[in-house]
């Protein structure tokens, strides 16, 4: 039996959803990420991701 709601997405490129998809960020960016002198919405602004990135990283960084 085929589950006809999932069924295609692997053929036009859905194998991994991008929200799913872990961010990468340049040298750069990371320095800026990971400045400690820079608010954590003031980092995501400059870079241009999502806060709860910068938290993850500032986490295990």
């Amino acid at each position: 039996m085929t589950d006809e709601l999932f069924s295609g997405f692997s053929d036009a490129g859905w194998d991994e959803a991008p929200w799913d998809a872990e961010p990468t960020f340049s040298p750069d960016e990371m320095q800026i990420l990971l400045n400690p002198e820079l608010s954590v919405a003031e980092a995501a602004d400059r870079v241009g991701c999502a806060h709860h990135d910068v938290v993850r990283i500032r986490k295990t960084g």
